[in-house]
Formats: C-alpha cells, sequence, structure tokens
C-alpha cells in the first residue's frame, strides 16, 4: 500500500514523523512524503500540480495531527476525497485499511 503523508509543515514533530514512518513502513506501506525542500523552490502552482500527481499515484492519504492549519493539506484532501480515495487520520486506520483489503 502507498501512503501519501499530508500536513506535513514546519511546526511538525520530526521525532513523531520518523516514529510513524517506521511504523508504516513496518506495516507494509510505500511512503510518499511531499516534505522535500525542492518542491518549495518551484512556483506554487507547480507545488500542487507535482503533490497532485503524488497522491495521485497513492493508495491513501494519511492527514497528520496539524494538516487543518496547511492550506496545501487541504487541498491534498480535498482531492483524495474526490478521487474517493481512503482517507486515514491514525495508524489504527492504516491498520483497518490493510486488513480490509486482505479480505
Amino acid at each position: 500500500m502507498v501512503v501519501y503523508l499530508s500536513g506535513i509543515n514546519y511546526e511538525t514533530n520530526k521525532q513523531e514523523l520518523e516514529r510513524l514512518k517506521a511504523n508504516l513502513f513496518d506495516l507494509g506501506c510505500t511512503i510518499i512524503t511531499p516534505e522535500a525542500k525542492e518542491l518549495d523552490k518551484l512556483i506554487w502552482s507547480e507545488n500542487v500540480r507535482l503533490r497532485l500527481s503524488f497522491l495521485q499515484s497513492s493508495s491513501t492519504i494519511y492527514m497528520l495531527p496539524n494538516w487543518k492549519e496547511s492550506a496545501m493539506a487541504r487541498i491534498e484532501l480535498t482531492a483524495a476525497m474526490n478521487e474517493k480515495m481512503p482517507l486515514c487520520f491514525s495508524p489504527n486506520d492504516i491498520r483497518e485499511l490493510i486488513t480490509t483489503l486482505d479480505r
């Protein structure tokens, strides 16, 4: 399962983020994190286009705790909802989704 992490910003606790990534990896997930500084060098419309292309190649979107504070995360969530993509807000959501897909 490919998981797109949304809502990463300067306030994101990097240790918690790394713990989450390790947890998802242990569940067998491939993780896409659009946090690369190179994205910040793009003009806004190109940044959005690239992020949405990453999102479209994912199985689900995982919303980090502070996602509501990010306009980009809200755009990503709206796009995921439009694509009827599973929405995850906790590691338990991912576990349940994996269990559902295994049936």
